[in-house]
């Protein structure tokens, strides 16, 4: 599975859209298998097949062989093309079924099959125009034998790469694979944050969404260019948060006066994708344990695993932890306030829906305090509102489970759970 990167600007937006899609390195492909034929086939009427045949290189007897050959080939290629779709589709099809369908946008990123998608395509091309420029009457000087050459060559390249490409989308089925790779991605944090002075009132200038949609990211080189000499600048969107058109995205203390800058610098995409980074991850990760804990899936081991995963996640961004009652300003340009980009505005929401989603599942929940228990042994030193603020989650992780539990022995597995929590000492 691809590594992606969150998305900071216009330019990678788009650029996102144009690659992120099993069509367009395929259309690149069909596009340029006319003119590496074409070069070819100058090179045989430049003498190449004549030097082949000088040194007995030939790989058929005769042209009608030939012929023959790249039409086999263009079939298998065709076959190829046709059976890797249908794999990928039910795969993916399945898949999502079990996992989630925001995972999709992941998987249509996978760099291994768009190549392998491209290589077919641009192999059957190729292998069609050869056989239309072989006539099966002229003599074997006459025929294009290093074109014909690379068309076997293309068709053992494409059927290993069939081979490996196959297997990789079957590990796509693995969830813990899914999972971690998720994880992995949602641990990098996309912009650096800190404590800064306490939050002013609303500032009086606005720069609102030209757009509904989701904010992709934020540049924020770009963006701190483009608001020089505004004073005090505060996002009011975080990156994939929902904004309807009109309403602001960032205020400022002084009219800004290139908008269309601004703008450029918070992308607004019209869907929740991959591309927005940990926001993203998070919920993710959230909504696969909630879909494996619904009575469909009911797969508690699976929403185990993604807990798992969200804890690691959040042990990565433990750092980024700014009290309430100051203000969460970048790192690298402090007068850029960014509220909701801090642990508290990443976790909160997705935390509770996990407990929402958990509490007909003891187990679960226990998992959920146990976990943690573990993060703040590790890392939570010298951070004691992050301490207040799991201490106050797994209370309420425990409240809603043990409201559901069916049976004493439930309860008492979540009592202990949580009075081991509790002996932690206070940081």
């Amino acid at each position: 599975m691809s590594r992606p990167r969150p998305i900071k600007d216009l330019f990678g937006w788009a650029l996102h859209r144009l690659t992120a899609n099993y069509w367009s390195l395929a259309l690149g492909a069909v596009l340029l298998a006319p003119i590496v034929f074409a070069a070819t086939l100058y090179a045989d009427r430049q003498g190449l097949t004549a030097w082949l045949l000088e040194r007995d290189l030939a790989l058929v007897s005769s042209a009608e062989t030939a012929r023959d050959a790249a039409a086999v080939i263009a079939g298998i290629d065709a076959a190829f093309l046709t059976l890797f779709f249908s794999i990928s589709l039910i795969v993916l099809t399945i898949a999502a079924g079990n996992l989630g369908v925001r995972l999709i946008d992941r998987w249509l990123a996978k760099r291994l099959v768009r190549v392998s998608i491209a290589g077919l395509a641009f192999t059957l091309i190729h292998a069609v125009l050869t056989m239309s420029a072989i006539d099966a009457e002229a003599t074997l000087a006459q025929t294009p034998l290093a074109t014909f050459a690379s068309c076997i060559v293309l068709l053992a390249i494409n059927t290993v790469m069939l081979a490996v490409a196959t297997h990789d989308l079957g590990r796509t089925m693995f969830v813990d694979k899914a999972l971690h790779a998720v994880s992995r991605d949602g641990q990098e944090p996309a912009i650096a944050v800190r404590a800064g002075e306490p939050a002013n009132l609303a500032l009086p200038f606005a720069i609102t969404a030209p757009r509904n949609g989701y904010v992709e990211g934020i540049h924020l080189d770009q963006l701190a260019n483009a608001v020089e000499g505004c004073g005090e600048a505060r996002l009011t969107a975080a990156p994939g948060q929902h904004v309807l058109e009109g309403q602001a995205l960032i205020e400022t203390a002084s009219k800004c006066p290139d908008r269309k800058a601004v703008l450029r610098a918070i992308p607004i995409g019209r869907f929740r994708s991959n591309s927005q980074g940990p926001v993203f991850q998070i919920r993710l990760l959230v909504e696969v344990a909630a879909r494996a804990l619904s009575p469909a899936v009911n797969d508690f081991y699976t929403a185990i695993a993604a807990v798992d995963a969200l804890t690691e996640v959040a042990g990565a961004h433990v750092g980024n932890w700014v009290d309430a009652d100051r203000s969460v300003v970048s790192s690298e340009y402090p007068k850029i306030a960014l509220p909701g980009q801090d642990f508290r505005g990443l976790f909160e929401d997705p935390l509770a829906a996990l407990r929402q989603a958990a509490a007909d599942y003891p187990s679960v929940s226990i998992r959920i305090i146990g976990n943690l228990e573990r993060l703040i042994h590790l890392h939570t030193e010298g951070r004691p509102g992050l301490v207040r603020f799991l201490r106050e989650y797994a209370q309420q992780v425990h409240q809603q489970a043990r409201a559901r539990c069916e049976i004493d022995k439930d309860r008492s597995s979540l009592d202990a759970a949580l009075a081991s929590f509790q002996e932690i000492p206070h940081a």
